[in-house]
């Protein structure tokens, strides 16, 4: 008899190369690519732009992006950081003193500078094997002949067409004002020609003149603060990943200002309990491991920001001593309230991988933040922004409150593991802040329960609210489970199938690769 989670995907095997990406058109356009002489990264950044237009509430050329990339015979990845600055229009006092107690999540305030097309087109330029237009081709012949909507897809887009903002917005996302029903052909005319301008004219043409101009105007003209040299100012980082052991496994997330860290303080702290005694499906593995999530959590709120405007303590957070003494909060028979950070302060996304057959291997996250973003596209170019920066503190004194120039705190992370061997493997969980604690329990579901992706990636997830102190878990979950957890005091939430994101991961196996695909979306692993 099948086991209630399992979605009845079969892990996928290749020796030439994989893609798992959310959506079928994407992994095939990343396939053909891998198929037609490019590696990894420009399979990654084809699947990446297809996503821009077939999954547009999600993720597009107007939002932010992370990288963890695996070279043949390195035993780390590389990171790249491709998110935005706060624009320069205003200062922190100007924005506190229009009476807001938060950012708002929609319209221009919190738009910062797009960082996806200029990560695109650095790492295939950089690390690429094709040419830029060679790779935008899939993306842009859907975007001008249109494609099907599926099911799922349609589902969601009709809700999400409820924070469009401009008129331009719903012209290019909407069917008289509604989202598109099942079968509907759409198209993105307007992003094509995005596409073609950079992939001929280079990244200037997006980052400087026509373009920059009528991404400043339409930030600016909804009550933005980002100007045109804002955009040519930007810039792709290449980034250390930051590292940690759990059971033997090395696990690598990106740097703040991404939330990665998070998951690693969580493995560290679970790797100080023996939960090889506890089968995967028992209570007391989920106390720990949402025990854990709290603390890690507590951290997180406290100390992700900009590494340029605020020293992030990691030594210290990723220490074994510090997990050790954080540990020693877990009382196995109750849960506990919502704990502090242990250290003082000093003064909607779309994740895929890649893999081919050299040995590379991509990480990479691409996201909007909320459904659609700020609402704003960008007229005449089809350029959906981002509300990144609804993520901003307004607080003076917490490392994250809003300032011109400033990168946001990022719910964004790409994941990676290694063992004494190389690569083991890259994967990465999608939503929100539900990423890095869904990548503790990925990495578990992997080491301490020997899963497959597939099966670790189908595995029913919880998700634990900081701020409630409420627990969700997934559909699949026994009901001796919940009985247990309300035991030890846990505050149970309804089920829910639809706030437990989706993930993707591609793993080292013999000569060739291994994929799951989160059943969760219309995801799909293909290899050759």
């Amino acid at each position: 008899m099948s086991k209630p989670w399992l979605s009845g995907r079969s892990d996928v095997l290749a020796r030439n190369g994989m893609v798992a990406s959310s959506q079928p058109l994407a992994t095939q356009a990343g396939i053909d690519i891998l198929r037609r002489g490019g590696n990894a990264v420009d399979a990654a950044v084809a699947a990446a732009a297809v996503l821009d237009v077939v999954e547009p509430f999600s993720t597009g050329c107007g939002g932010d992006a992370f990288v963890l990339l695996h070279l043949p015979g390195h035993d780390a990845p590389i990171g790249f950081n491709g998110s935005g600055r706060a624009g320069s229009l205003v200062s922190l006092h100007h924005v506190i003193s229009r009476g807001w107690t938060s950012m708002p999540t929609r319209g221009g305030a919190p738009v910062t500078v797009p960082g996806a097309m200029h990560l695109w087109y650095t790492i295939i330029k950089e690390r690429g094997q094709l040419e830029f237009k060679d790779v935008l081709e899939p993306a842009i012949g859907y975007a001008r002949e249109g494609f099907p909507v599926s099911p799922r897809i349609s589902s969601v887009w009709k809700d999400a067409v409820f924070y469009l903002r401009n008129k331009e917005a719903l012209a290019v996302f909407t069917i008289d004002g509604k989202g598109p029903e099942t079968g509907r052909v759409m198209r993105n005319a307007d992003l094509a020609k995005t596409f073609e301008t950079v992939a001929r004219e280079g990244i200037e043409s997006f980052y400087g003149g026509e373009i920059a101009e009528a991404i400043a105007e339409t930030i600016q003209s909804h009550g933005g603060f980002v100007s045109v040299g804002d955009l040519r100012g930007h810039s792709t980082k290449e980034t250390t990943p930051v590292k940690s052991s759990y059971r033997g496994v090395r696990v690598f997330e990106h740097p703040p200002n991404s939330q990665g860290f998070a998951a690693q303080v969580m493995l560290n702290i679970m790797a100080t309990f023996d939960t090889s005694i506890f089968a995967s499906l028992e209570a007391e593995r989920y106390h720990i491991m949402i025990e854990a999530k709290k603390l890690a959590y507590s951290d997180l709120e406290q100390h992700n920001a900009d590494p340029d405007f605020y020293h992030v303590p990691m030594e210290k957070l990723l220490s074994v001593e510090y997990a050790v003494k954080r540990a020693e909060l877990v009382n196995a028979k109750k849960a506990m309230d919502l704990p502090e950070t242990g250290i003082s302060r000093s003064s909607d996304t779309v994740y895929l991988a890649t893999a081919d057959a050299e040995g590379r291997a991509v990480s990479f996250i691409n996201s909007l933040y909320m459904s659609f973003g700020s609402g704003l596209v960008v007229p005449g170019w089809g350029i959906k922004l981002q509300n990144r920066g609804a993520l901003f503190s307004l607080d003076p004194s917490h490392p994250n409150c809003y300032w011109p120039g400033k990168l946001p705190f990022h719910t964004l992370c790409p994941g990676a593991m290694y063992d004494d061997d190389g690569l083991l493997g890259v994967f990465g969980i999608m939503g929100g802040d539900h990423q890095a604690e869904a990548h503790a329990q990925f990495v578990s579901n992997i080491v301490d329960c020997s899963m497959s992706p597939q099966h670790a990636i189908d595995f029913p997830r919880f998700r634990h609210d900081q701020h409630s102190n409420t627990v969700n878990l997934e559909i699949g979950t026994p009901g001796s489970v919940k009985t247990d957890l309300q035991r030890k005091g846990h505050r149970l939430a309804q089920d829910s199938s639809s706030q437990f994101g989706g993930g993707q991961a591609i793993m080292r196996i013999h000569e060739g690769w291994v994929a799951g695909s989160d059943y969760r979306k219309d995801g799909q692993a293909s290899g050759y």
